[in-house]
């Protein structure tokens, strides 16, 4: 957001501000203190202070018509959902770790269910879990039908353990499960594409606007693609059909290269920067499932905005995010 959208944004919410603070009704004042906890003098402060913040989440009508019957339920009025945005969106400025640097991601295995482990109950009293580890279906080495199950790399080391102190000899067998992330903020512009959301012009004022999108879970959503997911015969023989291509780029970004041979696009917060490639919609989660596996967790999901004849479409792209060529 620049500084004409930000002025813009307070401007509309100076024209819903009564001219002098009514009394606080008191309904209102039992409702936040139901839905936040507040103590009464608390609840009027937090009342008082919303009113008056022309930097505040602006809730529009369009989108309380969306989620009215839904939140009314909760025991939410239109002023305290927009207060719950506002909260949501000052936590959502704590940039999470996983954007800080490269540290390292949690490591997770596909577990084949076999000996010892022949099914999800056995694997969770043997690694002494809370709850049952999800399980896959899928084929092995020699093509027979088998059942996998996801543990962490903590997970793994315990089961390893187990059969230690059992005195068996059986030989687990662990395939490193490697897919690229996607956490797509709802309440800030987090992760974009040459953005650093935590910075004051970033900032998200209204559940409509458009740096939200696109959400998590929105399908079909544009790809950019540029590398080898611009290759037709990859793509087909991951998604099992007829790839369609657009001419497209993406801008705040820049191609290195990794392991001395694979494509790796960087973000780059120099405008100038942009990287030629390909447009693809994906239709659903399952395609996109299977293009995150083949990525790996070398690479994360990121918000760009992808140029496509003529147009800016909003739309997502795979980041590198490990350690470049020199």
């Amino acid at each position: 957001m620049d500084f004409l959208d930000e002025l813009e944004s307070m401007a509309q919410v100076a024209i819903q501000q009564p001219q002098q603070l009514d009394e606080i009704d008191s309904d209102d004042i039992k409702r936040w203190q139901s839905l936040f906890g507040y103590a009464y003098a608390q609840a009027v402060q937090k009342i008082q202070e919303h009113r008056t913040d022309l930097s505040r989440v602006l809730v529009t009508d369009s989108h309380w018509d969306i989620v009215r019957v839904e939140k009314e339920a909760q025991g939410y009025d239109k002023e305290a959902y927009e207060h719950s945005c506002s909260l949501a969106a000052r936590t959502s400025m704590v940039v999470p770790e996983r954007a800080q640097g490269k540290a390292s991601k949690p490591s997770f295995y596909l577990l084949k269910l076999d000996g010892p482990f022949s099914d999800v109950t056995h694997v969770k009293s043997a690694a002494r879990l809370h709850e049952t580890p999800p399980d896959f279906s899928g084929t092995d080495d020699s093509g027979e039908p088998t059942t996998f199950c996801k543990v962490s790399a903590d997970t793994k080391e315990t089961l390893l353990n187990y059969l230690s102190d059992q005195g068996l000899q059986f030989q687990p067998t662990f395939v490193r499960y490697s897919k690229a992330e996607k956490y797509l903020s709802s309440w800030s512009a987090y992760p974009t594409l040459g953005i650093d959301a935590t910075m004051p012009q970033y900032r998200v004022n209204s559940m409509d606007d458009p740096r939200l999108l696109p959400a998590q879970n929105q399908y079909p959503v544009w790809y950019f693609f540029y590398g080898t997911l611009g290759d037709p015969s990859v793509l087909k023989r991951l998604l099992g059909c007829e790839p369609s291509y657009h001419p497209a780029s993406v801008a705040h970004a820049t191609l290195k290269t990794w392991g001395g041979k694979y494509k790796a696009l960087v973000e780059s917060f120099d405008d100038k920067k942009e990287v030629q490639g390909q447009a693809f919609l994906v239709e659903n989660q399952d395609q996109e499932h299977c293009l995150q596996l083949y990525e790996t967790d070398k690479y994360d999901v990121v918000r760009c905005e992808i140029q496509l004849d003529g147009k800016k479409l909003k739309g997502l792209t795979f980041r590198f995010t490990g350690d470049v060529d020199p």
